[in-house]
């Protein structure tokens, strides 16, 4: 009593059952006929009713129970399809949870998007040629119900139904994930729900309707503006612009995992650390904050010699910040990101003390 969920072609016809994977070829042919089929389990984890997707010759699905992501591949060992669990890598985003929808953007970078029923949009990183698989959790200020991924020219674009609270009532909006390819800074657009005025120089902005009553981010012609409340759907500058985004804000967050060291045979563990320095090596990124944890972040300097009345340019550089001195059993380095700018991180070195 399997109920087929999903028929997928890999290199072999795969069903999705209620309780098993099973794999579908043919013996002594090339078709499959009522008396060449032949029909092999391959694993007893079962998938639930969401559309599985392809990447590469790999399939990603959702397990029947639990709420975790799987993924099949073949194994010549195996001589047939083996299983995993991609969600084993962050099991807080999806344990006692459900996933409810899921698609997958290939260019110009492979992620799988998961919406998942606590309201949260996941992310997938996923290259698994290069072994790679990276969750990212994305939320707002509302609730994500449902995703679906558009090809237009050369990208591929995540477009989301999110349920938000304006002005006392709910409402449903589709959303369009907006593109990281970017020209010059003043194109840079990192608010959710946000909208974008390019015109002459004006310092009141309005067609905001849609987000009455918010607290919204600004980027006027490249630089950070501080916060407004949209009111009778407009917002007023301190100066006039002329390419303004106005959106909901966006609060980017990294945080490392504890430091392992080989400095004794416990690698470091149960002896305090102060992290002293951080080195971050970045790519056309702005508005960084450094520190141990979320409540002791440095802004990392903005400024160089740009002209005065001019929005800082983006840093493509290695930046050196002094961090909050704090002690601590962790030596985690917390990352934060709250400006409508961009923050793309390649490499993070730290100086650290190690106490006794």
């Amino acid at each position: 009593a399997n109920t087929i969920r999903h028929i997928v072609p890999l290199s072999s016809l795969i069903l999705l059952t209620s309780a098993a994977e099973w794999r579908v070829s043919s013996v002594n042919s090339d078709a499959i006929t009522p008396t060449s089929i032949s029909v092999k389990p391959q694993s007893y984890v079962g998938a639930n009713n969401v559309q599985p997707v392809i990447v590469n010759n790999n399939m990603l699905y959702v397990a029947a129970r639990g709420g975790h992501v799987r993924e099949a591949t073949y194994n010549w060992q195996a001589n047939g399809f083996i299983t995993g669990d991609l969600s084993l890598r962050s099991a807080h985003l999806f344990d006692n949870y459900n996933i409810i929808d899921m698609a997958y953007t290939k260019a110009p970078e492979p992620i799988v998007w998961f919406i998942s029923d606590t309201g949260k949009l996941l992310g997938l990183a996923y290259i698994p040629e290069q072994q790679i698989g990276a969750w990212h959790q994305h939320d707002t200020d509302g609730t994500f119900e449902s995703c679906t991924v558009v090809a237009e020219g050369n990208e591929d674009v995540l477009y989301v139904v999110v349920r938000r609270t304006i002005n006392g009532a709910s409402k449903r909006y589709v959303e369009r994930m907006a593109s990281r390819q970017f020209a010059d800074k003043e194109d840079a657009f990192f608010v959710d729900c946000g909208l974008t005025y390019s015109g002459p120089p004006a310092d009141t902005i309005s067609g905001l309707t849609h987000l009455e009553g918010k607290t919204v981010s600004i980027l006027a012609d490249g630089a950070v503006h501080p916060q407004r409340v949209v009111t009778s759907g407009s917002i007023q500058l301190d100066v006039e612009a002329s390419k303004v985004h106005v959106g909901l804000p966006i609060e980017a967050d990294l945080e490392t995992l504890p430091l392992a060291m080989q400095i004794d045979g416990a690698f470091g563990q149960g002896r305090y650390k102060n992290v002293n320095k951080a080195w971050l090596r970045v790519f056309r990124s702005s508005g960084i904050f450094v520190g141990p944890n979320a409540d002791n972040l440095v802004e990392a300097k903005q400024r160089t010699t740009e002209p005065y009345g001019s929005a800082p340019e983006l840093k493509s550089e290695e930046i050196q910040i002094m961090l909050t001195p704090s002690w601590a059993d962790s030596g985690s380095v917390f990352v934060r990101q709250s400006d409508p700018l961009p923050l793309t991180i390649a490499s993070l070195t730290l100086e650290v003390a190690v106490g006794g």
